[in-house]
């Protein structure tokens, strides 16, 4: 770990000094997408060969030498930052093999969310920082929930592309309705009109009520259950084993 953060803290200071021209919002994503394309089945990924791929490599450098600032679409900076969690996740991962689970993964008493370590457009950040403080506070969008993969096994599955502005509400609702799909992580019983639903709903209730009403009818509007009266709801427990092939 102590080497990851030193190669992103050095970036990251280099950025401050000159952060470069800005990349084509667009076209950024392209190595992650290739990457992505090869490593990951059915939301499992295979981090042993991740962990050698250039292209990875490449990709983490442009992310931190990118200013999101500079990125004038909210749609592309909204894309930018889900893929940088994402990334960096997996980044976390790759630093750590064999990991069993992202919870096993500390510096000092700090845990896997709240190291600040991330070099991104001349700044240092947590996933932490990045998920609640940038993507939750500044974009308001609940999609993003289904998007976000923190390398577990009841996590949302993480797709086989990076997310692009252009395709980004696409992208996250099929995110959505292969995670609810997947009855393991999400299932509704019409014999008992039992709901079971993934923590993460629990967790993140209150992102949902403002569009949806609430994450329920949200879950039950992806599964396709119209009625959400007399219905009732029971949280999984959620599986913190990494999300390996």
């Amino acid at each position: 770990m102590a080497e990851t953060m030193r190669r992103y803290v050095s970036g990251a200071m280099i950025a401050i000094l000159h952060l470069g021209p800005a990349l084509h919002a667009q076209s950024l994503h392209t190595d992650f997408s290739a990457v992505l394309s090869e490593v990951v089945r059915d939301g499992l990924v295979d981090y042993q060969e991740i962990k050698t791929d250039e292209r990875f490599r490449r990709y983490l450098n442009q992310l931190s030498q990118t200013d999101p600032d500079a990125i004038r679409d909210k749609a592309d900076r909204l894309a930018f930052w889900i893929n940088a969690y994402n990334a960096f996740t997996i980044e976390l991962i790759v630093d750590h093999l064999p990991v069993q689970s992202i919870r096993e993964i500390t510096v000092g008493e700090t845990g896997p969310w709240d190291i600040v370590w991330i070099g991104i457009g001349g700044e240092l950040y947590s996933l932490n920082q990045i998920e609640h403080e940038i993507i939750r506070k500044q974009f308001n969008e609940p999609l993003i929930h289904m998007a976000l993969v923190c390398a577990a096994i009841s996590c949302p599955p993480l797709l086989s592309e990076a997310y692009t502005g252009e395709r980004l509400k696409e992208q996250m609702e099929h995110s959505a309705r292969l995670f609810l799909a997947d009855t393991t992580k999400n299932r509704y019983d019409e014999t008992t009109r039992t709901l079971y639903l993934s923590e993460l709903f629990q967790w993140y209730g209150d992102d949902f009520t403002a569009r949806y009403g609430s994450a329920v009818r949200f879950a039950l509007g992806v599964i396709g259950v119209a009625e959400s009266d007399g219905i009732s709801v029971r949280y999984l427990p959620y599986n913190w084993n990494l999300n390996i092939r």
